[in-house]
């Protein structure tokens, strides 16, 4: 300070200490400290770089306040920079904080230096780094991160069945419907090609950032299902799977079976129920009471009376199916059902009266459907090629996307109940994907905090036990994944009550009622053909042109 003009403000720094000291002496003529001006002064002086806090100056401010004689105190000091480095549990990166100087020397070179004590030397991100040590602080900035192995592809099975389907289709002039969605029994000779398995594809290794390997995730090399029964792979080819004895081939996870087939001349007391895997062809009838349950497809060439059909293919009657039968009661109201028929696949009748139909796919009523329960994961047709049948008249009929019949309703007023829009099995099969989805989540939850607890008391586990965690845990990961996928794609396969239909050829009576997707119209008059969809929110009948 000049003595010729003498301030009341000064300073003094200390090198070796690195500390800065103020002093403040009241003189006449000068008003008080403040702390604006002991931060101007600061700032005048070039003294800024240093760390200080206004804790500190306030308090300096408040000694000097009313002081008779000159006041000092430590007020700044120098610091230098500082630095810390994190490596990941799996040395796949590398993170940096950088705390800046104050006055004093950044650690550049130290952290430099820290980076190869390490053992850091794949993967530096040096102009991460670099831009960081020049701008002197970040904060857990990745300057390391190391190559992720690439994951392995399973093995995939592709299905060699629809050629052979193609090849009925061409062969068969007589078949009413397809093997894809009425049921056309499909069926291979010894030899047929069946399934194609493309072999997997290993995965590559990674590199963590100390240079070190990361294998990849093993896969394992999944073969053909057990479970073909009828079905080999080719001695000539272990990847194609093949048919080792005629009969009809179904489709199973990995695989195919081929189930031959039963032939019978009737079902009834001279063969009791049967079950079977396989594909059962009836040349005569399904007799009162009896019980038929299938793994494949049924076909009947005569009639159905008050029996029950369970297949797991599709179903065909070529005559028709009758449930009224002496000694089956109907409720109050009601028409006695008695003969029941269910589908993992489709139905064709020729008739059906007092019947409930049920079908994964579709259901081809070729006559008239009278007093019966007709529920289908897909359409629904009554009537098919005579103009003068293909009747709806009384009970209920719901399909998830189109209903088609010539008439709907009788004048007789029986109540008949038309239902679209709603698929009546998907939300069944997604509550049940759901399900084991949450089996799984729970599963996965307890393996993590097994492995979280070993990792906390190593002597509690040894490294085999480790290992298998470790490998249950990315396991079921995995099929978590898979899971949440199915239940997404199930989820996007729920039909839009806007794209439903109902299609009438002729007419639909009074008394019938008209339900799309939530929407119920009740038909208070009788009209012509048309067709029945949703518009803007309503049903709305368009009358054919």
């Amino acid at each position: 300070m000049n003595q010729a003009n003498p301030q009341p403000l000064s300073f003094a720094f200390d090198r070796a200490s690195g500390e800065l000291s103020a002093t403040f002496t009241p003189m006449e003529g000068f008003p008080p400290l403040t702390l604006a001006f002991l931060k101007q002064a600061m700032t005048d002086h070039g003294l800024t770089k240093l760390f200080f806090q206004d804790s500190v100056l306030n308090a300096f401010v408040r000694k000097a306040e009313g002081a008779k004689e000159a006041v000092s105190q430590v007020i700044a000091e120098r610091r230098d920079g500082e630095f810390a480095l994190e490596v990941a549990d799996d040395l796949m990166t590398a993170s940096l904080t950088l705390v800046p100087p104050y006055g004093g020397r950044a650690k550049s070179v130290e952290v430099v230096n820290a980076i190869r004590a390490a053992g850091i030397s794949y993967g530096i991100l040096h102009e991460t780094l670099r831009h960081a040590l020049s701008a002197g602080q970040c904060n857990k900035l990745v300057i390391a991160q190391g190559l992720m192995p690439t994951p392995a592809e399973p093995a995939r099975f592709e299905s060699l069945l629809e050629e052979k389907e193609e090849e009925l289709a061409d062969i068969d002039e007589d078949a009413v419907v397809s093997y894809a969605d009425m049921g056309h029994i499909l069926q291979v000779s010894v030899g047929d090609p069946l399934m194609r398995r493309i072999p997997p594809v290993p995965g590559q290794d990674g590199i963590d950032i100390r240079g070190g390997k990361v294998p990849a995730r093993p896969i394992a090399d999944i073969g053909f299902a057990k479970e073909c029964v009828g079905a080999e792979p080719s001695p000539d080819d272990p990847d194609l799977l093949i048919a080792m004895v005629p009969g009809q081939p179904s489709l199973i996870k990995n695989g195919v079976k081929v189930n031959p087939v039963i032939d019978v001349e009737n079902v009834d007391l001279s063969t009791g129920n049967l079950t079977f895997e396989g594909t059962v062809r009836v040349s005569g009838d399904v007799m009162t009471g009896m019980k038929l349950h299938v793994g494949g497809d049924v076909v009947v060439n005569g009639t159905v009376e008050a029996a029950e059909i369970v297949a797991g293919g599709s179903v065909t009657v070529k005559g028709g199916v009758i449930g009224h039968s002496e000694g089956v009661a109907a409720g109050a109201g009601t028409t006695a059902i008695a003969s029941r028929i269910s589908s993992q696949k489709s139905v064709q009748v020729m008739f059906a009266e007092s019947a409930h139909i049920e079908a994964a796919d579709d259901i081809l009523v070729l006559g008239n459907a009278r007093h019966c329960e007709l529920l289908a994961g897909n359409e629904i047709t009554v009537g098919k090629g005579n103009p003068r049948t293909g009747h709806i008249i009384g009970g209920r009929v719901e399909a998830t996307n189109i209903i088609r019949a010539n008439v709907i309703g009788a004048p007789t007023a029986a109540h008949t109940r038309i239902q679209v829009g709603l698929d009546p099995y998907l939300e069944e099969k997604i509550a049940i994907k759901e399900q084991e989805y949450s089996r799984k989540v729970a599963e996965l939850d307890r393996t993590i905090k097994q492995q979280s607890y070993y990792k906390l008391n190593p002597d509690k586990a040894t490294p085999e036990l480790l290992h298998e965690t470790s490998d249950k845990r990315k396991a079921l990961a995995y099929e978590v994944k898979v899971l949440l996928e199915e239940v997404s794609q199930m989820k996007e396969g729920m039909v839009a009550a806007e794209d439903a239909r109902i299609i009438v050829a002729k007419a639909v009576h009074e008394g019938t009622e008209l339900r799309i997707g939530h929407e119920v119209w009740p038909v208070q008059s009788d009209l012509g053909g048309g067709t029945a969809q949703l518009f803007e929110g309503d049903i709305r009948y368009n009358p054919k042109k």
